[in-house]
């Protein structure tokens, strides 16, 4: 009988870890009455992510006009505090979960693209619903795959017979994860979130993106799942790439009871709109992944 590979994940030393200021700044983002001067001197504890926040706020990605912004109080100010805490956790989840052996860079560029691409369509839903999650959706939708880096880095071989089985068969992952690996991404990236003492929609959205009406933070697991699959359909993905109705999907239905107006959403628009993603993906993976000078120097 296969060994239950979530219980062999719970006794290995060296799983990554986010930095400390990373979790501080996501835990002060839930706080009624944070600060920019809170959020930037938390930021400053950590010299070279704060470095790496500010060459962001000026990068293409971000910046507007000619002006340089030189300071992380000035770039919480130009970008907003949700944009900053997006921004510095996802430094601090691509720095964490990076690669580390050759056969597992294509899979990684693939998991990267349909992380960020799902933040970016949930940001997108976000403002045609008006749900107002104030930029929990992109990190949310960063983080919701976080398992399969996992099972990936650690238990390549099963990750890549389930990544194959669900691509040939037609099969959602989490089913052909199970066969392989006794267990899936959903409970991997949960086991990661609580560990990472991440907030707790977070590890709800990780937990049950695919079973939205099962979560406590229901909407956000919905958007996400949403999210997931509208990434899915243009072709940002890592692994199952099965063809639906968005109207019979569960999120929508949750959304729909929980009275947003899915209903009035142009899919053929903002499937339009989407065309683009793959470009705004690119870029935005460029720009978290450049080097800093330091870093430069030193390579």
């Amino acid at each position: 009988m296969k060994d239950h590979v979530l219980d062999r994940i719970r006794n290995i030393d060296d799983l990554p870890t986010l930095p400390s200021v990373a979790l501080e700044v996501l835990s002060l983002a839930h706080q009624s009455d944070v600060t920019i001067q809170s959020i930037a001197e938390s930021i400053h504890r950590d010299p070279p992510l704060a470095a790496k926040v500010l060459r962001m706020a000026n990068s293409v990605f971000y910046r507007r006009g000619d002006r340089k912004v030189d300071t992380l109080h000035h770039a919480i100010i130009f970008l907003g505090l949700a944009e900053i805490i997006n921004i510095t956790t996802s430094l601090s989840v691509f720095s964490a979960l990076k690669s580390r052996k050759t056969q597992e860079v294509s899979v990684r560029e693939s998991f990267w693209d349909h992380s960020v691409a799902t933040g970016l369509i949930a940001r997108h839903i976000d403002k045609k619903l008006g749900m107002r999650t104030m930029g929990r959706e992109f990190v949310a939708g960063l983080l919701h795959d976080i398992g399969k880096i996992i099972l990936d880095q650690y238990f390549h071989q099963e990750f890549m017979a389930a990544y194959n089985m669900s691509i040939e068969k037609d099969r959602p992952m989490y089913e052909t994860e199970m066969e392989m690996c006794g267990t899936n991404h959903m409970e991997v990236g949960y086991f990661i979130a609580q560990k990472w003492n991440l907030p707790p929609y977070l590890a709800d959205v990780v937990l049950w993106h695919h079973q939205p009406s099962q979560a406590s933070s229901r909407e956000m697991a919905a958007l996400i799942s949403m999210a997931n699959l509208l990434a899915k359909a243009a072709q940002l993905s890592c692994g199952d790439r099965m063809s639906f109705v968005l109207a019979d999907q569960e999120a929508w239905k949750v959304l729909k009871e929980r009275g947003l107006p899915v209903d009035e959403l142009d899919i053929e628009r903002i499937t339009f709109e989407m065309e683009s993603i793959g470009d705004q993906v690119k870029s935005y993976i460029s720009t978290v992944m450049e080097p800093s000078d330091k870093e430069q120097d030193n390579g």
